[in-house]
């Protein structure tokens, strides 16, 4: 502790400063390799907090001051994971909307090279089900994009920033003075120690001495790399510009300072190298500037910890002045805000003491001289930040205590080079009035050895467990989607999908059907079960004959992804189901079927069906008087091929037509693609084996299609491979093509060209395509649902996000916390922020539904979890 006069006193971990998430003091120290720490203040109530970076073996700490004396842990689901070698960390308010976000840099190339040679020593990722409080750590930046309730939303993928080389210091910086936070970050190592090559030929090498393990570090050749800059494109993307700008030295750098070292008041760079000299980049910028220097009380006479806003320039501006918080470096206290055109720009200081300097009238292109001296206090009529209107959904989760159960099944085992398993997509839940008193039921379906819950919603005991021999059993597959239908007056039945992906046998059944009348519950025929493993269900009266139609969605052929699984259309006849043979025809190949809806998209009283489609588009099949034809292309859809989730219908512009909104697997991961550039998967018997075999690829910018899994996983499942690259550097520098050899001509190919999630709007003869708002592109999208939710007349959607069931190189998706969109009538969208919705959920949603359960006039909306709690609102 600081005692102003130069000297400096130890603080006790444990004598109470410090406190763990639930505010109790610490009974120990935390034993951590540190490499940096900031001071800032995160949460914006003008208290310093620091941010700890750790490198390896422990997760980064933030410790969060409450203004009196002490830091309290942050909650495990405010940072939900957190680089691995955590190098340095830099803050700035990059969407500006008031609160501060922050990137931590680690050590991820951007380099295919790299990236399929280095690899470090990392713990392994937790891959239970439903483990949602787990904090997990990446070997990649990490960038926090704060949600204003003291959460943070990663989202290194989703703004390119994800990879920066071996990195150390990184920089938040307005580098061309457009009044946005530019990124540039300092890179490389003396000895590249994570070459898997290197650590292959010393393992060779034997029992070695000490001094001679100690020499094997000079068999690891140097790491030098482009120093990177990414310029800030106004919307949480960042693009790569360090050649362009003249940053990109091939060094060994590490520490990295600003200051205007030219008095043209813009900030220079200086980087120091190792073993070498420091590189000292001017800032050219000719834009227009702000410079502003604090002249604090003694003894903090720099007015360190003091926030300064600029209003007026292009873009509302704030900076903290800092003493140090880089990779061991410092900067200059001078702060420097882009002017734009304007000639009236004024400046707040907001200074530690509370106290408030305000300067108007302020022209561009001058230096500003603050001093405390001058500093009034702050308005008391300021309005507290943390005042925000009530939530509009409330949980009330523990009406019924319910939680999805998922046993953990090795899809790897079948087919190791598999994108994601395909075991953990369930529950599907629906309402639906089960024992006729008007009033909906919840209807939940379960992992294999769980039970397919129902809960009667009675009015004065809430919701109470349906309990019926029939329905007892354990399943013993997973069921997928769950429907309530009434066959009769007086009856109700549940058609629920069985999942034979985990088994792969055609025995049994794939769609079980229970009966309720009289009063007792009993089994019934269902649908036996197919070579497809079963994924979502639809019901609708397809042809007008007062019968319902069932849609059977073919999600996987087990052991056979990604061939197309079949699908079939069921006609009822009034006492069991009967296969529509002509309609079934053309579902045949449709594909890997994730989602399904009927709606009548043309207003002629027969419903379309609707499909989405993993590597395929979203589908429709036109309904002419109950034949279906695939009106896909013609209707404009069938260029956006995707990794297609969820579906459903709703007028979001208020055109009187129904548009069409799908979940897709969203912007925030490894995975992108485009036209131009698709993800691409290549799949065949390449092993002999009668099984498929498969390799994802994406297109290097050198060296055209390239494999996205590394030698050591791509050879473990194709042992072909292993004799055609002597090294990982040989693969790591292959084709697709000379990867798979003669093979190339036996493999099939699928491309997706979007993984963006959309509405297409309906224009009466074809479809208009949009992204929805970002926010909806920070994980995956699977249950997509459309209502007013706000009671304002517009359609609204509902989102359920996250998919934790990675395949091992690859974490778990957790940008999401379930995501509302207000929809305003005419087909804008906005995200409306958790504290204000009132929905957080943290795990992987699946499912969810909406209905007035209690009758007060109000949609209220539950979500399933895979393998966890099932959330009501």
């Amino acid at each position: 502790m600081n005692d102003g006069k130069g000297r400096f006193t130890p603080v006790s971990w444990t004598d109470g400063t410090f406190l763990d998430e639930d505010g109790k003091p610490l009974s120990q120290a935390p034993w951590d390799q540190g490499l940096s720490v900031l001071f800032r203040d995160l949460n914006g109530d003008g208290y310093p907090d620091i941010y700890v970076c750790n490198d390896a073996f422990t997760p980064d700490r933030c410790w969060i001051n409450d203004g009196h004396g002490h830091f309290r842990a942050q909650h495990h689901s405010a940072l939900r994971s957190t680089s691995y070698f955590s190098m340095g960390a830099d803050v700035a308010d990059i969407d500006r909307d008031g609160y501060d976000d922050f990137l931590v840099a680690d050590m991820a190339s951007r380099q295919h090279r790299f990236a399929l040679t280095q690899k470090g020593s990392m713990h392994p990722q937790p891959r239970l089900p439903g483990d949602v409080d787990s904090q997990l750590q990446m070997r990649r930046n990490t960038f926090f994009l704060n949600r204003g309730d003291g959460t943070y939303a990663e989202i290194a993928h989703y703004s390119g920033v994800a990879g920066s080389e071996w990195s150390w210091s990184c920089v938040f910086l307005d580098v061309d003075l457009d009044g946005w936070e530019d990124i540039l970050i300092s890179n490389g190592f003396a000895h590249n120690v994570d070459d898997i090559d290197t650590k292959e030929r010393i393992k060779r090498m034997g029992k070695l001495s000490l001094e001679e393990s100690r020499k094997t570090l000079l068999l690891f050749p140097r790491l030098a790399t482009p120093n990177i800059a990414f310029r800030n494109q106004r919307d949480l993307t960042f693009r790569e510009t360090a050649k362009e700008w003249g940053f990109d030295s091939v060094e060994v750098s590490n520490g990295m300072a600003l200051a205007d070292l030219d008095n043209d008041g813009d900030l220079d760079v200086v980087v120091n190298c190792l073993n070498g000299p420091a590189l000292v980049y001017r800032n050219e910028s000719i834009a227009p500037r702000l410079a502003v220097r604090l002249r604090g009380k003694s003894p903090n006479t720099q007015g360190m910890g003091a926030k300064i806003h600029v209003y007026g320039g292009p873009v509302t501006q704030s900076q903290e002045v800092i003493c140090g918080g880089r990779y061991m470096s410092g900067d200059d206290p001078m702060r420097v805000f882009a002017g734009g055109t304007s000639t009236n720009l004024t400046i707040e200081v907001t200074w530690r003491s509370g106290a408030r300097s305000v300067v108007c009238n302020c022209p561009p292109n001058h230096i500003y001289e603050i001093d405390e001296a001058g500093a009034v206090p702050a308005p008391r009529n300021d309005p507290p930040r943390e005042a925000k209107p009530p939530s509009i959904f409330q949980d009330v989760s523990d009406l019924f205590h319910h939680r999805h159960y998922e046993e953990q099944f090795d899809d790897f085992a079948r087919q190791p080079l598999l994108p994601n398993r395909l075991s953990q997509l369930g529950p599907g839940i629906a309402w639906f009035d089960l024992d006729g008193d008007g009033r909906d039921d919840l209807i939940i379906a379960s992992g294999k050895g769980g039970r397919l819950a129902l809960y009667r919603n009675h009015p004065q005991e809430g919701f109470k467990p349906l309990e019926a021999p029939a329905l007892s059993s354990p399943p013993t597959r997973d069921q997928t989607t769950v429907i309530g239908w009434s066959p009769a007056p007086g009856m109700t039945s549940l058609l629920v999908g069985l999942a034979n992906y985990e088994d792969g046998s055609t025995n049994g059944e794939m769609v079980s059907r229970y009966d309720y009348q009289g009063g007792s519950w009993k089994g019934a025929a269902g649908l036996r079960a197919q070579i497809a493993s079963v994924g979502p269900l639809a019901l609708a009266d397809m042809d007008g004959d007062g019968n319902p139609d069932l849609f059977v969605g073919g999600r996987v052929i087990p052991g056979r992804y990604p061939e197309a699984a079949w699908s079939h259309i069921f006609r009822y006849d009034g006492r069991q189901w009967q296969l529509d043979a002509v309609n079934s025809r053309s579902l045949e190949k449709v594909g890997l079927v994730c989602g399904a809806v009927w709606s009548d998209l043309d207003g002629d009283g027969f419903p379309e069906l609707i499909l989405a489609c993993e590597w395929g588009p979203v589908r429709v099949f036109k309904n002419q008087s109950g034949k279906l034809r695939d009106a896909t292309a013609e209707l404009g859809l069938a260029d956006y091929t995707g990794w297609w989730t969820g579906v459903t219908t709703g007028d979001i512009d208020g055109d009187g037509r129904l548009d069409i909104i799908a979940g897709n697997w969203g912007l925030n991961s490894p995975y992108q693609a485009s036209r131009e550039h698709p993800a691409r998967l290549y799949f065949g018997n390449w092993n002999e084996t009668g099984r498929v075999d498969l390799l994802e690829t994406y297109d290097e910018k050198d060296l055209g299609i390239v494999p996205r899994r590394d030698f050591s996983a791509v050879s473990a499942a194709l042992p072909f491979v292993q004799s055609r690259f002597p090294t990982h550097l040989a693969f790591a520098q292959a084709t697709v093509a000379s990867v798979l050899g003669d093979r190339l001509s036996r493999a099939r190919e699928l491309q997706a060209y979007t993984l963006a999630s959309m509405i297409f709007l309906n224009r009466g003869d074809h479809f208009e395509a949009a992204a929805l708002p970002r926010e909806a592109q920070f994980a995956p999208v699977f249950a997509v649902c459309v209502a007013d939710l706000d009671g304002d007349g517009h359609e609204d959607i509902f989102l359920s996000q996250n998919f934790f069931a990675t395949q091992p190189e690859t974490p778990r998706l957790d940008g999401g916390r379930g995501l509302w969109l207000r929809g305003d009538g005419t087909g804008k969208l906005m995200p409306v922020p958790g504290q204000e919705s009132g929905v957080k959920i943290y795990g992987e949603q699946r499912g969810a539904a909406l209905c007035d359960y209690d009758g007060d006039g109000r949609v209220d909306l539950v979500v399933t979890q895979n393998g966890a709690e099932t959330k009501l609102y």
